[in-house]
């Protein structure tokens, strides 16, 4: 009887450890399908990445759903200071609408191959959303080269579908593409708008990210016609950006353990003693041109998390027209506004 027992007792904790396996929340799950994915496209020498909307089985669209998932991942990958670079999702939109794809047509080699051509990007990662009864929801990600369509890795999740997913399913689908796969993805709404002489910075809602984590994204745009601007967020000798976050309850927010942007530099700059040596690489917008940046402020352990509602923002932005010479005017802008976060 006693090999019996043992046999029973190693059958139950097996189906313990899977029944656990399957009851983690969406936001864990995530996180480890993302390290799953960097592998192969590590491997493989991919670049430059973008996430798409993940969708129902059949193509269909999956609403909020497949739009958390895709942002989820992207903010993942970012945070965990990849070898490769990943498209803002703001700035994916954008390509898209501009170009008249659609994220479900990325999924046709042509198509795919295009967006890698406007946008320098070397794989996609898509994927498909199954719900399993009513306790669970299973994803499967793919990651496809832009260029040949070929299949490079791929991984499957399974989290808890717990009064948070269900929210995000329920949750009515807004925008010109509410109800269909075929639209093209839309662009988060510009809430703030500033001039520094030729640039503009327009900049969208805030977003809190794992219950810790505020996102900004922007978009810069070079207003004039025949000159590059070239611009930076400034930060001190450390690296933590000279930027802060307010949020409702009036707590500020740094990247206090060393700053995470994409699509803008993050640099020192000494104006009093300014020249190339001590100042570093800054994003070119080229003339009539713009870019879309996505910077996190995370807060220190001591601190509570972030809380939603009217925040205030200051950025602190380096700015130049001519950044090649040994001397360059640099001016230092300060951007102050008041965002609504979520």
């Amino acid at each position: 009887m006693k090999p019996l027992r043992l046999l029973t007792a190693i059958l139950c904790i097996s189906m313990s450890s899977h029944a656990f396996a399957e009851v983690q929340d969406i936001d864990k799950e995530l996180s480890d399908l993302t390290e799953r994915l960097a592998v192969p496209i590590k491997d493989h020498g991919k670049t430059k990445v973008a996430v798409i909307d993940f969708t129902n089985l059949d193509g269909s669209s999956a609403g909020e759903l497949g739009k958390y998932i895709a942002e989820q991942l992207t903010v993942d990958f970012v945070m965990g200071k990849r070898a490769f670079s990943v498209l803002d999702r703001a700035n994916l939109r954008n390509i898209l609408a501009e170009h008249k794809l659609t994220s479900q047509g990325l999924v046709d080699p042509d198509n795919a191959k295009k967006l890698g051509q406007f946008a320098g990007v070397d794989a996609l990662i898509l994927g498909t959303i199954i719900p399993k009864g009513t306790n669970s929801v299973s994803l499967t990600a793919k990651i496809i080269t832009t260029d040949t369509a070929e299949i490079i890795g791929a991984a499957r999740a399974e989290f808890k579908a717990d009064a948070a997913v269900q929210q995000l399913v329920s949750k009515p689908v807004t925008g010109s593409n509410a109800g269909s796969a075929s639209g093209p993805l839309q662009d988060d709404k510009t809430e703030v708008a500033k001039k520094f002489g030729d640039l503009r910075v327009e900049l969208q809602p805030l977003r809190i990210v794992n219950g810790q984590v505020f996102l900004v994204s922007m978009t810069l745009v070079n207003q004039n016609p025949s000159k590059s601007i070239w611009v930076a967020l400034d930060a001190d000798k450390t690296g933590v950006l000279k930027s802060v976050i307010t949020d409702s309850n009036g707590t500020q927010y740094q990247s206090w353990g060393g700053s995470e942007a994409t699509g803008i530099e993050i640099s020192f700059f000494n104006k009093n003693s300014y020249d190339r040596d001590n100042f570093s690489p800054a994003t070119e917008i080229k003339p009539n041109d713009s870019v879309s940046a996505t910077v996190s402020f995370q807060t220190m352990y001591s601190r509570p998390p972030p809380q939603p509602g009217a925040c205030n923002i200051q950025l602190q932005l380096l700015l130049g027209h001519d950044l090649r010479s040994n001397r360059s005017t640099v001016s230092v802008e300060n951007l102050t506004s008041k965002l609504s976060a979520n």
